[in-house]
């Protein structure tokens, strides 16, 4: 057999983190007990603004492979022309395809240590050596490639792209690839320098500030000609089109939840600095934390199902939605100040189910549900799509026994989210009403926000269950969820179909949640007194 081709001397491939069920599995928890704070990706995943189904229509076929949509999409969004953009899987697929166009044996990329590993990764596949050097053209000296991480990983540092373009334009024999994945949450980008300085490459990337990191979409902005060299050596068709078609439309029509990441990240830096640990500035969605034994304190906090990203010296912690950041600072022995978001984390283990309910009512109707009960987290979905919540569930229990137990468990559980992330209830509208009406089902939900938990719950059901749930289970489940939130709650359907009739009663119900949960200023109270 061929031997496999030599890697440089200091070649060292890519570890990927462990999952959360192994991370869970080595300490004795369940994995609703984990929480990853060490991904650099949302909480939550993005929503794809393109019906689904036809998307994946035609499986059959081979994308489009020029990817015209997608690079006009990417090209308006960007500021650039469609000649100007290369599409790739990922941003990891595009630094490869930059190395494998300008590296090889005998030629030299430069990092800047700590940085994302894959440049050197990359680097080394072609057989190139990799140098670790300040960003400055005297101490590069004589390299191929110089990777420039902006906002940078570990870090969350920013060089100004003026900068970074004064480097490449000291350096016109070497390609200056700038990863962009950040750009986001930087807000500075070397896009509009990349005609006039044709050395330069910005590498983006959806999966950071959109939400669709399973997809594996990037793209790269590069001069026109530099365009076509990286074009003529990328695999065929990287993207598969569903992803491409999603990809697509995201960029036409950004919906980003960058402001509130930010402003979540600048009160988890603010809790740690008023702590006294060091916290630099961060233009990424993460922050950097150095501390005296970054291992041994990761070590300490994965023990209690807190996953951050452990350095020798640091740990990088991404934040999630508040009341997630809250658990992981309250173990680190910080306290931080109260967040203007409404939101709640819930996370229980019982001898029948161990479960994590993670919510916020300020949501952009993002949801991840995984119960073990299919039909459980279609209904849960269409809650949160409904009621504008963004709402993550993981659960697991006795269902080799049945699903009574997870299905009332789950259900209480998020009753008691609700309940948490409404706080004091001020200034709510309180009252909220709904009718939705699902082909032949026709359903009707009314909330108040009153302090004196009550439940009217009347479901026509013709049949017995509904894929893996059994639907007696859910008027039970329904006024545990309104006992356990501490509101009224009146949910009334019909009709032929028993899908439909516990569908329309979910969204029915989210639709009455979201008009009384929403801040109206009044702070409509009650005669007697008090909500």
């Amino acid at each position: 057999m061929t031997a496999a081709r030599a890697l440089h001397e200091s070649f060292a491939p890519y570890v990927w983190a462990r999952t959360a069920a192994d991370v869970a599995a080595s300490h004795g928890l369940s994995v609703a007990e984990v929480l990853r704070f060490d991904a650099n990706v949302p909480p939550l995943p993005g929503v794809p603004s393109v019906p689904l189904g036809e998307s994946f229509s035609a499986l059959n076929e081979y994308p489009e492979g020029t990817y015209r949509e997608l690079r006009e999409a990417a090209a308006a969004y960007s500021g650039a022309e469609p000649d100007e953009i290369v599409i790739g899987a990922g941003a990891d697929d595009l630094i490869g395809l930059v190395a494998r166009t300008f590296l090889g044996p005998g030629r030299t990329a430069a990092v800047q240590l700590p940085t994302y590993p894959l440049y050197a990764i990359a680097s080394g596949i072609e057989g190139a050596g990799v140098v670790d050097a300040p960003f400055e053209p005297d101490a590069l000296g004589d390299v191929d490639v110089v990777w420039v991480c902006n906002p940078a990983n570990p870090t969350g540092e920013l060089v100004e792209p003026d900068a970074i373009a004064a480097l490449a334009r000291a350096l016109p024999d070497a390609i200056v690839a700038v990863d962009e994945a950040y750009f986001e949450y930087g807000g500075r980008t070397v896009v509009p320098f990349v005609r006039e300085v044709p050395n330069l490459i910005a590498i983006r990337s959806l999966s950071k500030a959109f939400g669709f990191a399973a997809l594996r979409v990037g793209y790269a902005v590069v001069a026109s000609g530099v365009a076509a060299e990286l074009d003529r050596r990328r695999s065929p068709a990287p993207v598969s089109a569903p992803a491409a078609r999603i990809a697509a439309a995201a960029l036409r029509d950004p919906v980003l939840d960058v402001e509130s990441e930010i402003a979540e990240r600048e009160r988890v830096r603010d809790a740690l600095l008023a702590a006294g640990l060091d916290c630099p500035r961060s233009f990424a969605n993460f922050v950097y934390v150095p501390v005296e034994d970054g291992l041994e304190l990761a070590g300490r906090l994965e023990e209690r199902g807190l996953v951050v990203r452990r350095y020798p010296y640091a740990i990088r912690i991404t934040p999630r939605l508040p009341a997630e950041n809250d658990r992981l600072l309250a173990a680190l022995g910080v306290s931080p100040a109260a967040s203007p978001a409404r939101s709640a984390l819930v996370v229980r283990t019982t001898a029948e189910t161990s479960l994590r309910v993670s919510l916020s009512l300020d949501g952009r109707r993002r949801s991840r549900v995984h119960t073990g009960v299919g039909f459980l987290d279609h209904l849960l979905a269409q809650l949160a799509f409904h009621g504008g919540l963004d709402l993550e569930v993981i659960a697991g229990g006795d269902l080799d026994v049945d699903e009574h137990h997870t299905v009332e468990d789950v259900m209480a559980a998020v009753g008691v989210a609700l309940r948490e992330a409404l706080g004091a209830r001020e200034g709510l509208t309180r009252y909220g009403a709904a009718t939705v009406p699902m082909d032949e089902a026709r359903a009707t939900a009314a909330v108040d926000l009153v302090r004196r938990p009550h439940a009217e719950i009347r479901l026509a059901f013709s049949g017995d269950r509904v894929g893996g749930l059994a639907l007696t289970l859910l008027p039970h489940a329904l006024e545990r969820f309104a006992i356990e939130a501490g509101c009224t709650v009146h949910v009334e359907a019909a009709g032929e179909d028993d899908h439909h009739v516990a569908e329309a009663a979910f969204k029915a119900l989210g639709r009455a949640l979201a008009q009384a949960c929403a801040r109206d200023g009044t702070g409509l109270g009650s005669t007697k007194g008090a909500l």
